[in-house]
């Protein structure tokens, strides 16, 4: 999201806009003395395998050398705190084979903080505590396990075309939160986190605000955080 990229975006030296279409926003510039390209690739699986699919062209081209994909996660276990930074060592979604990711990258971002562990990619939000302990156990219980909308789909391309890439995500709330049950129901793997259901969906339950406000502020703070490990990966 936008939100996620917008401090990283500040650290790209003489940004400007990739207008290919491929991401609703993107950029090249320099940070520091490398070449790279920021995007914001949108919310869910078939936004996550667009972005993936531009970046496994690009390094057909010899134009990307590596691909770190950030962003927030919820917590599966019990063991992660808000503000918590996980490199996936394993990036997962149920059903599908594991994907390992590239040892070398992970080493770098768990040297800059980043707590090495598993990701697992649903196919929509997941935000009840009875929901994400069910997902926790069914994908093997293992310390350091956090839920995205589009890891798995990002890794599975960037794999096959055996681009070096590595994941971070940051915790914006814990498996022992209380979110929203009905935004279970307005995100999918297709569609992602529509903002005209979650606007319609907040405005008739008005207790919602309060915690999707949290959300909105612990993201901006957390891309902070996101920001100073892309800088150091890349």
């Amino acid at each position: 999201m936008k939100s996620e990229a917008s401090a990283l975006l500040r650290r790209v030296e003489g940004a400007s806009r990739v207008g290919d279409g491929a991401a609703p926003a993107a950029v090249r510039g320099r940070i520091g003395d490398r070449p790279v390209q920021v995007a914001v690739c949108g919310v869910g699986e078939r936004a996550a395998r667009r972005a993936a699919e531009r970046c496994a062209r690009l390094a057909s081209q010899g134009a990307c050398g590596r691909v770190v994909w950030l962003g927030i996660a919820g917590a599966l276990s019990p063991d992660l705190e808000v503000g918590d930074l996980v490199v996936g060592r394993t990036v997962m979604a149920l059903g599908q084979p594991s994907i390992g990711v590239d040892e070398t990258l992970v080493g770098a971002a768990a040297a800059r903080g980043c707590r090495p562990g598993v990701l697992v990619t649903a196919s929509g939000l997941v935000v009840t505590a009875s929901s994400r302990e069910a997902l926790w156990r069914s994908s093997g219980s293992q310390p350091r396990t956090a839920v995205d909308m589009e890891t798995w789909a990002a890794a599975r391309v960037l794999q096959r075309a055996g681009v070096p890439f590595v994941a971070v995500r940051a915790i914006s709330d814990t498996a022992a939160d209380r979110l929203p049950s009905w935004l279970e129901s307005v995100s999918s793997a297709d569609s992602g986190l529509p903002l005209g259901p979650v606007v319609r969906g907040a405005l008739m339950r008005p207790s919602a605000l309060v915690p999707l406000a949290k959300i909105r502020l612990r993201t901006t703070r957390l891309g902070v955080r996101l920001a100073e490990v892309a800088v150091a990966l890349a």
